[in-house]
């Protein structure tokens, strides 16, 4: 009961305030000769209208917000396709710089025999950093922190001096650069182990 009393209170100041602070509108208002001979409810009935044409004003607000977020949507929309089509007009544009051909080049100038082992090198970078850039999105995507992301980034991008002198080894003796017998002589650190005679 009092909460009720408490909400009626509420409601009336709220429309006595408006009722002061804005111009009547008793001309507007439609009603039973009854209802017009008690003020009380004249007065009531000028707040009702006033409260309807209070929130037809904020829901005409609305509508401007919402408009405005749809047009800004769209500009979002033209800025991003714009920027992809920039983006892709400069990897044209410098095509031959990007890693893949300088290395490429670099690599045209070194003798033939050694051509492959340097160009599966390469691959294998690539491969380790797409593989950490998918760790990095993988985080992200699942709302982890950005640190968090990037210490996955490079954990995973990471590659110890033993397991570099183990593949240079592999694709040396794959291509037929080195003998396998003699670098089976080398231990894991690719130093050949010391005798004691």
């Amino acid at each position: 009961m009092a909460r009720n009393l408490i909400a009626c209170t509420v409601v009336l100041s709220f429309f006595v305030i408006i009722g002061t602070i804005l111009p009547s509108f008793a001309d507007e208002i439609r009603a039973t000769d009854q209802i017009k001979k008690n003020l009380e409810m004249i007065e009531m009935l000028k707040k009702i209208e006033l409260s309807k044409k209070i929130l037809a004003q904020m829901q005409e607000g609305k509508t401007i917000d919402n408009t405005k977020a749809q047009q800004i949507q769209e500009l979002r929309s033209k800025v991003k396709a714009s920027l992809a089509e920039e983006v892709n007009r400069m990897n044209k544009d410098y095509e031959q710089y990007n890693s893949q051909n300088a290395f490429a080049k670099f690599v045209a100038k070194k003798p033939g025999h050694v051509q492959p082992i340097y160009q599966e090198m390469f691959s294998y970078h690539q491969e380790k950093v797409s593989q950490a850039k998918s760790e990095y999105n993988k985080i992200i995507s699942s709302g982890g922190k950005t640190k968090d992301a990037w210490d996955a980034y490079h954990k995973s991008s990471a590659t110890n001096r033993i397991k570099l002198i183990q593949l240079n080894k592999d694709l040396s003796i794959k291509y037929g650069n080195a003998n396998l017998a003699i670098q089976n002589t080398f231990d894991e650190k690719g130093k050949i182990p010391r005798t004691s005679e």
